[in-house]
């Protein structure tokens, strides 16, 4: 099932299911899609008998599927180095079609696309192990991690790739049944039309189950969090004003964004 979140002309988000035919909305079953994961096998026989042509996709705007999520945790490290997380914002995230706002630095500062795929939680869940790591994820998402590229000292590079904006993620939640092993996906990233990331999740340092243990074995993670799984250091390109961005991912969907820089910027 793919789980989205929409605005109509009421300009009220609205949690739903996406469908060939449109959008089906949930608004008579719950607030957001943070209320729907952890009843999700309870609703789903009533979901599944949902009824409706649903409102056509030109007549809705898809946001992000989880517009303030808890945690955003976004997987570091690789060729050597340990495994590490750091956090994002909820201001952070944006959805489908809307604009990724480089952050108005000095111009030796670049922004590059970290095409990953994303893991939705549903908790609580802490202290997941490996061979369990099933039971805490929800399903999967798009996300764009973009990361600030200059001057490292003091993790200022990290400190920047935390601005507003900078997450990404989107345009759907497909629930976990409907993708299998997401240690075999194929992750794309396009930059105004062309080619620029394009691996396999099989090729990742860390698996899933190695993230999902080591995310929980530090802090308690909660439904509608997100574990962003990291992406190889190769192909990354930095973003320009007036750029649009692709990120594509097998059996979960394709996420298009647009790029500005803030006025004033240096960049």
């Amino acid at each position: 099932m793919r789980l989205v979140t929409f605005e109509s002309s009421d300009r009220v988000a609205t949690p739903g299911i996406l469908t060939e035919e449109g959008v089906i909305s949930l608004s008579g079953v719950a607030a957001s899609l943070e209320d729907v994961i952890p009843r999700f096998e309870d609703l789903r026989p009533s979901l599944e008998r949902l009824v409706t042509d649903g409102v056509p996709l030109k007549d809705v705007r898809l946001l992000a599927p989880l517009p303030r999520p808890g945690k955003i945790l976004c997987a570091t490290g690789g060729s050597g180095q340990p495994l590490l997380m750091t956090l994002k914002s909820a201001e952070s995230v944006i959805g489908p079609g809307e604009t990724i706002q480089l952050p108005d630095v000095s111009a030796e500062w670049q922004f590059v696309p970290e095409a990953e795929l994303g893991l939705v939680i549903r908790g609580p869940a802490k202290s997941v192990t490996a061979a369990n790591w099933r039971s805490a994820v929800f399903g999967y998402t798009c996300v764009v991690d973009v990361m600030a590229q200059g001057d490292t000292m003091f993790g200022r590079d990290y400190w920047l790739a935390k601005a507003d904006t900078l997450g990404p993620l989107g345009p759907c939640i497909v629930t976990a049944d409907e993708v299998g092993d997401p240690n075999a996906l194929r992750v794309q990233s396009f930059l105004n039309g062309a080619p620029l990331q394009e691996y396999s999740t099989s090729d990742a340092e860390f698996s899933v189950p190695r993230l999902v243990e080591f995310a929980t074995t530090v802090m308690t993670l909660y439904s509608g969090d997100i574990i962003a799984c990291g992406t190889p250091p190769q192909d990354l390109r930095p973003l320009n004003d007036g750029d649009s961005l692709d990120v594509e991912i097998e059996k979960v969907g394709r996420l298009s964004l647009q790029v500005a820089a803030l006025a004033g910027s240096h960049l």
